[in-house]
C-alpha cells in the first residue's frame, strides 16, 4: 500500500493546542507568584517566543478572579498587554478600565478617580503588564500614580507590579529609563525589589527539551503510534541553538521554535503515512528553519477543478 493510500485514509493531522508547564513556564510563573505574594517589583524579561503571554494567561486562569452581583468583583492579579503606537495615560488607563468589563462613560479624569477606587474594591494585589517594553514615560509615571494612591489612606493597600518584556541581547528594557536622575525614575526605581529589580528568565536547557519533547510524545502518540522523538534530542538542541535561531548565543531553546518544528515534522510524516517521524524529515524541516527561513516560496499549482459558484450581489 503506497503512502499516499495510508494518507489518503486518514483524518486531518490535529496540532494540540494545549498549555505545557515547562521548565521556563515554572521560572518565569515562579517569579511572578513570588511577587504577587510579597507585593515586590521587577522588570521581567525573556527572548521573544519564549511563552510569556501563554505564562500569564494560565496564571490568570488560576487567580479566582470573579464578578458577580453578589460577590463583587474580584481580580487578585490584574493582567493586561501595554498599550501600543504611545499614548498618553489615558490610553493605559483604559486598558485597566477594560478589565472591569462595560464601564460609564466619564471624563478622563473623573475616571482617574473611579480606577483608583474600582482597584481598590476588586482587592487588586498584582498588576502583571504584558509586552512592557511598549510602555512609555506617560504609562510608567501613571503607573506609579496608582500605586502610591492605593497605598495611600483610606485604601492603604500595597500592590506588587512585573513589567514582563522581550528582550534581545543583553540590552534589558526600561533598565535605562529608571535610571534616569530625575526624581520621579529615582522614586520608581527605589521600589524595585531589592534582591531582583532586573531578571532575565531563560530558556530550556537540552534535558528540559527532552521533557518537553516526551511530552509530546504523550500528546500525539494516538496520531503517530511508535512516536519516538526523546532520540531526536541533541539533534534538536543543536538546530535549535543554531546561530540564525540564537543570535544572542544564550545556548538555550525558546518554546516557540520547538513547537514549530515539532508540529511541523509531526504533520508531515503523518501525512506520509509514518507511525513516527524519521531523520530525512526532521532534518529537512531543521533546515528549512535555519538555512532557508527567508527563502520566499512561490505558490502557482493549479488547483483542482471544481464548478465556480456565481453569488449574485444585492
Amino acid at each position: 500500500m503506497s503512502d499516499q493510500t495510508i494518507s489518503a485514509s486518514r483524518p486531518a493531522f490535529i496540532v494540540h493546542d494545549c498549555f505545557l508547564e515547562t521548565a521556563f513556564e515554572v521560572r518565569f510563573q515562579g517569579l511572578l507568584r513570588q511577587a504577587l505574594e510579597a507585593r515586590t517589583w521587577h522588570v521581567i524579561a525573556a527572548l521573544p517566543g519564549s511563552g510569556k503571554s501563554l505564562g500569564i494567561a494560565d496564571l490568570t486562569h488560576q487567580s479566582n478572579s470573579h464578578k458577580n452581583p453578589r460577590r463583587g468583583t474580584h481580580i487578585p492579579m490584574l493582567t493586561i498587554r501595554a498599550p501600543k503606537n504611545g499614548g498618553k495615560d489615558l490610553a493605559l488607563g483604559m486598558a485597566l478600565c477594560a478589565a472591569f468589563g462595560i464601564v460609564p462613560a466619564m471624563p478622563w479624569y473623573v475616571r482617574r478617580s473611579w480606577l483608583i477606587h474600582a482597584l481598590a474594591e476588586a482587592e487588586v494585589q498584582c498588576f502583571i503588564i504584558d509586552d512592557a517594553q511598549d510602555l512609555n514615560l506617560a504609562h510608567l509615571a501613571f503607573l506609579k500614580e496608582l500605586s502610591d494612591n492605593l497605598a495611600a489612606p483610606p485604601y492603604e493597600r500595597q500592590v506588587s507590579l512585573c513589567l514582563v518584556t522581550a528582550h534581545i541581547g543583553a540590552t534589558i528594557p526600561l533598565k535605562e529609563i529608571f535610571s534616569r536622575p530625575d526624581t520621579l525614575w529615582r522614586q520608581f526605581r527605589r521600589r524595585l525589589d531589592t534582591e531582583r529589580p532586573f531578571c532575565v528568565v531563560a530558556g530550556h536547557t537540552e534535558e528540559e527539551v527532552r521533557s518537553i519533547l516526551a511530552a509530546f510524545e504523550d500528546l500525539y502518540r494516538s496520531q503517530l503510534p511508535d512516536l519516538q522523538l526523546c532520540r531526536w534530542t541533541k539533534s534538536i538542541f543543536i538546530w535549535l541553538t543554531h546561530a540564525t535561531l540564537d543570535p544572542d548565543g544564550s545556548k538555550r531553546v525558546t518554546m516557540d521554535h520547538l513547537t514549530r518544528l515539532v508540529t511541523s515534522v509531526l504533520r508531515r510524516s503523518y501525512e506520509q503515512g509514518g507511525r513516527d517521524v524519521d531523520a530525512a524529515i526532521l532534518a529537512a524541516t531543521a533546515e528549512r528553519m535555519i538555512l532557508r527561513r527567508d527563502e520566499i516560496v512561490e505558490i502557482s499549482g493549479l488547483p483542482s477543478e471544481r464548478i465556480l459558484e456565481i453569488t449574485e450581489v444585492e
